[in-house]
């Protein structure tokens, strides 16, 4: 009866309640052996642990009361070599003494240990500590009550006498052969026995804890298991009332669709959600049936517009891409121009910037030069005419001589004209500088020029000098000059520096890239260096070379060293537009020449080929 009524009620719950009473029964099996698993695991593992734990300071109290006695009774033995040094003896049983605090400490800890801990009536191991500490409870107090009276003995003895000190260390012997010494080592063989028996235990509490984990696991398995078995029975129960029926609409819904009939209809019979699912199934197709045909209806006409409109889009897509194709060649020329017009303007600016500095300095430094030729006279004149005096005068006035003294007129007379002559050296040094400055700008040639190439390279140089100096993280660039005789070439000079200026920084760029991967030391044996060629190539032709010791370049790099933006930098620190600018300024505004040649690992030149003379003179 009463299984009779309970299969009554589950066949009148819902698909959903009967799914949610399966999934509910499984789980809660799941989960309630899962919990009992491991609490049970639990329970056992703590007590695991505890003897794990408990084994584990036992040991180590042991094995620390082993290490001192053994100590100790090392240095006591060494007490009868050292007999005959004083402080080395009594350094020695500084150190014994240190490790009888020690066993004392570490002795009282075991006892301690013992006392908190509950010893099983069966455990013959842990009643056998008790056993040790009893038996040898005052043999360590006893010990060092003899060793201390000895040592007292000795150091009333005159160690300085050699009869004084076989009989120290005959003290020290008989000590050290005695029973109560031999009764203080036999604590260290007790232990060995009490040491082992700890381990044992301690390996029988881990396996104990390997076991609480194996209960656990069982249970936690057996739970999963019969869970597993519920929710077949479950999966069964569920295909019978939801998969068959749904099954049925399946092949019903598949057949409509492949066959275009949407004139079936679901015939299954239930009051459940399968039920009203299969009539909401009719009425879709019914509604599916309507739509097709008024879609049919609609296909019709758009059949018609799509035929016109296709031709209109195909055409108007073709305008649209030839417009794009133009608009990117625009964008593209545009971003050449804009950059380039850029990097003029800055080249501009510096080359007037460059002018008015040297223009600024040049004035000055004039003034200073020319005048420090009527200084070195007059200095010279005054200092003749003092060395006059003092030929004349060699007994001058105390006062006189007193303030000769203070200015110390003998090295007044040597350094002052090396100091105008240094002074000379520096404003004939800052006048070359300003030339080189006004020679890199030639702001006063912006048409063709027949110029000095070697002073071109040499101004663009020290506008870099800056980069190529000696720094705290490597040493200065090397930089070698191999100036051949060649004639003045006509050309832009402004335009022609501009692009050594390209061709010197990447150089720069590429040996800081490859320093950086060195130390100062590494650098140092193997310096950087930037070696510049100028020679004649014919009666016509001059070329210049400059090549680096860097890392060089890949055949990928090399292949678009020359291409618009392209730059292997860094946002901000490249505009991929220095080499394209050079090689344009090389090839289109003089018609030369400009190459480049990179091996992987050792380095990259770039030689430029100019005319001397221009046949056909571009505009800037």
């Amino acid at each position: 009866m009463i299984w009779q009524s309970l299969g009554q009620r589950l066949s009148s719950l819902k698909v959903g309640q009967k799914i949610g009473l399966g999934y509910a029964l499984a789980l809660g099996i799941a989960v309630s052996g899962t919990i009992a698993g491991f609490r049970v695991g639990h329970h056992y593992q703590q007590q695991a642990e505890e003897q794990e734990e408990h084994a584990r300071n036992e040991v180590e109290l042991l094995h620390r009361l082993q290490s001192r006695i053994l100590q100790t009774r090392t240095h006591q033995q060494q007490l009868i070599p050292l007999a005959q040094y004083r402080e080395k003896f009594q350094d020695e049983y500084a150190h014994l003494l240190k490790h009888k605090t020690e066993i004392q400490t570490i002795w009282a800890e075991l006892k301690a240990f013992v006392a908190k801990s509950q010893i099983p009536p069966d455990h013959v191991h842990q009643a056998r500590i008790p056993a040790f500490l009893q038996t040898y409870d005052r043999v360590p107090q006893l010990y060092s009550q003899e060793l201390e009276y000895r040592v007292e003995q000795i150091r009333q003895l005159n160690l300085a006498s050699p009869t004084n000190v076989k009989l120290a260390q005959a003290l020290m012997l008989e000590f050290t052969n005695s029973d109560l010494a031999l009764e203080f080592d036999g604590i260290s063989d007790d232990l060995v026995g009490l040491i082992d028996q700890a381990y044992q235990e301690l390996e029988a509490a881990v396996k104990s804890n390997e076991q609480a984990s194996e209960v656990a696991e069982k249970v936690v398995v057996t739970s999963i298991g019969l869970s597993i078995v519920i929710a077949i029975i479950l999966a069964i129960l569920t295909n019978r009332a939801i998969a068959q029926p749904i099954e049925t609409l399946t092949s019903i819904a598949r057949r409509s669709t492949e066959e275009s009939n949407f004139d079936l209809q679901a015939t299954v019979e239930q009051n459940d959600e399968i039920g009203t699912l299969a009539n909401a199934f009719n009425q879709l197709i019914r509604a599916v049936q309507q739509l097709l045909q008024q879609q049919k209806t609609a296909n019709e006409q758009l059949q018609t517009y799509s035929q016109t409109l296709e031709s209109q889009v195909e055409g108007r897509t073709q305008e649209l891409n030839d417009k794009n194709t133009q608009l990117q060649q625009l964008l593209e020329e545009l971003q050449r121009t804009q950059v380039q017009m850029v990097q003029s303007e800055k080249m501009s600016a510096l080359g007037q910037m460059v002018a008015g500095v040297a223009h600024e300095i040049n004035n000055p430094v004039n003034f200073i030069h020319g005048n420090l030729s009527h200084v070195q006279e007059y200095a010279h004149n005054l200092l003749a005419f003092v060395q006059l005096y003092q030929k004349y005068y060699p007994n001058p006035a105390p006062e006189i001589q007193a303030e000769a003294e203070e200015l110390d007129m003998e090295f007044v007379q040597v350094d002052l004209p090396k100091m105008l002559n240094s002074m000379k050296m520096g404003t004939d040094r800052i006048r070359q500088i300003v030339l080189s400055l006004r020679n890199f700008s030639r702001m006063d040639e912006a048409d063709f020029k027949a110029v000095d190439i070697h002073e071109g390279i040499d101004s663009t140089l020290l506008i870099l000098q800056h980069r190529l100096k000696d720094k705290p993280e490597h040493p200065a660039i090397q930089v070698i000059r191999d100036y051949r005789s060649i004639p003045p070439v006509e050309c832009y000079p402004g335009q022609i520096n501009q692009a050594f200026m390209n061709i010197l920084a990447n150089a720069i760029d590429a040996l800081e890239e490859a320093n950086a991967k060195r130390t100062y030391e590494e650098i140092k044996e193997n310096p950087s260096q930037i070696i510049i060629r100028t020679s004649m190539i014919d009666s016509k032709w001059i070329k210049i070379a400059i090549s680096d010791n860097g890392m060089g370049m890949t055949e990928s790099v090399h292949k678009r060293i020359f291409d618009p933006f392209f730059t292997t930098k860094s946002v901000g620190k490249g505009t991929g537009m220095g080499m394209p600018i050079s090689y344009q300024i090389v090839t289109e505004k003089h018609g030369g020449k400009l190459d480049c040649f990179s091996v992987p690992g050792e380095g990259t030149e770039f030689i430029i080929q100019i005319p001397v003379q221009q046949q056909i003179r571009n505009a800037v």
